[in-house]
């Protein structure tokens, strides 16, 4: 596979002194903001651990009571482009493995998860895979691993779910996600939306993987079960975090934030946006990233007024405030931090004052973020705060300020409408002038506390005056300069 031009220049530019752990010490004790868990750096952040998938299985059937309950593992990809497990797959088995299934029967407490058997050609190609057995039971905590696969009728996989059947009592429900499959980047919202578009096209109108599943279950055992829904089930499990999920988002979060803090650090007049979103990324990657949680929106001049600006692909010129938003993925979990910065280091009057004012409004809304407060509330606080300013809603105010993170960037909520302890979301206000090219957000992660919160992604500052002093420091992509510089580029038409 050829290797991108843009990060394979930024790989053979790099200066010796990149930003350590002893480094970023450094830098804490002068004053500068660095991310918390800094001492990850250069090391593998904890996994989630064996028995928080149990935990997870357990909690769902204890919210389920009967029935069986069949989960599908996601499949190789068509393309060359590697496999990230499904969202809700993983956080029920920790498994990263392509086409597994998973079977839990909440009466009985039975758990059953089915790999794929052995194929020498795909293990001399792709490397070792989970093996059926006491190995993988050993790996997995699940009690029973065993070999099968849903290619032939006459497989144990229909045998042993036949069997789940009988031994749930009378109760005779499959309980499977109706909900579109969440794989990396996608987001329940999203997905939705696409699937139901798809569906609505005269010329396509095909449904996507979770309704050939449902389909497929209501022919084979339509007559003698009913199948039912769990999607709001787990997402209400996954919209209160446990511990070891906030210390996973923290530490995504933080790294996410030396991601952004590099990109600033690195911005100069003449770059296009992409090369932005190349230097995060290899930060993000250096810091035991393995995706990313969303494309990266790097907005400049007036692409900062297009919310979600995927294209990157604008020459950047000086005195154009930047909007970034991007974050990584580790163990399917992401972030979302975005920061608005000036092309040239400085914000100009104009731009210094709209920053500053969605500072202030995020600041206004995190200090009201507690248990028992809703999106709406939060959302009063920030469009009065702006409105005081001068900006008019549905001109320039075109989005509410919070979501839930987690396995997804637009985590579900499984239908609760305040916030309780242990949710993780954002707070994004912005503030978009597009009749002068000119826009702004700033987004953080927050952790909803018993008393209050805590922001997660505090490694990069936001404000005016701390931006334009981070612009002023070396960054690990430090770009070339006199004749090594390359030479001015016209600006893109697209």
């Amino acid at each position: 596979m050829n290797t991108s031009p843009i990060l394979l220049t930024l790989l053979l530019s790099l200066p010796l002194a990149v930003t350590t752990l002893p480094g970023l010490q450094a830098q804490a004790r002068k004053g500068h903001s660095v991310a918390k868990t800094a001492r990850y750096v250069g090391q593998r952040p904890p996994e989630l651990g064996v028995e928080f998938h149990r935990g997870r299985r357990k909690a769902l059937m204890k919210a389920l009571g009967s029935g069986i309950i069949l989960m599908r593992g996601g499949v190789t990809p068509a393309s060359n482009r590697p496999f990230v497990q499904e969202h809700n797959f993983f956080y029920l088995t920790g498994v990263r493995d392509p086409g597994c299934e998973l079977l839990l029967v909440p009466e009985t407490g039975d758990e059953i998860l089915f790999v794929p058997p052995h194929n020498p050609m795909t293990a001399r190609w792709e490397g070792a895979s989970l093996q059926a057995g006491e190995k993988g039971e050993k790996k997995t905590g699940i009690a029973k691993v065993m070999a099968a696969t849903t290619l032939q009728k006459r497989s144990s996989y229909f045998a042993e779910v036949a069997a789940a059947l009988e031994r749930c009592g009378e109760d005779k429900t499959i309980w499977i996600c109706f909900a579109p499959e969440e794989i990396s980047s996608g987001s329940p919202d999203y997905l939705g939306r696409y699937a139901r578009s798809r569906k609505r096209d005269v010329l396509d109108g095909r449904g996507d993987r979770a309704d050939a599943f449902r389909a497929a279950l209501q022919k084979l055992y339509g007559e003698t079960a009913k199948i039912k829904d769990l999607s709001r089930t787990i997402y209400a499990l996954r919209a209160i975090k446990t511990p070891e999920e906030i210390e996973l988002i923290r530490y995504v979060s933080e790294i996410a934030c030396l991601g952004h803090a590099e990109a600033i650090k690195a911005c100069r007049p003449g770059q296009l946006e992409s090369e932005l979103a190349a230097v995060a990324d290899y930060t993000f990657r250096r810091n035991g990233a393995q995706a990313i949680g969303y494309s990266a929106i790097v907005g400049s001049g007036p692409n900062g007024n297009v919310l979600h600006h995927w294209r990157n692909n604008r020459v950047m010129e000086k005195g154009d405030n930047v909007v970034m938003d991007f974050a990584p993925e580790i163990d399917c979990y992401t972030s979302d931090v975005t920061r608005t910065f000036p092309v040239g280091g400085r914000f100009t009057r104009e731009n210094r004052k709209l920053v500053q004012d969605v500072w202030d409004a995020q600041q206004a809304i995190i200090k009201a973020v507690r248990p028992g407060v809703s999106f709406r509330d939060l959302s009063r606080i920030g469009s009065k705060l702006l409105v005081s300013r001068g900006y008019k809603p549905g001109v320039h105010i075109l989005h509410g300020p919070c979501h839930f993170v987690g396995m997804a960037v637009h985590d579900p909520s499984g239908g609760k409408r305040t916030l309780e302890p242990g949710m993780v979301i954002t707070v994004e206000p912005g503030a978009y002038i597009v009749e002068e090219k000119r826009g702004c957000r700033i987004e953080d992660v927050i952790l909803v506390t018993e008393n209050g919160c805590e922001v997660l992604s505090q490694g990069c500052p936001s404000k005016p005056d701390a931006i334009e002093d981070l612009m002023k420091r070396q960054g690990l992509a430090e770009p070339p300069r006199g004749a090594d510089a390359p030479k001015a580029r016209s600006r893109s038409k697209l």
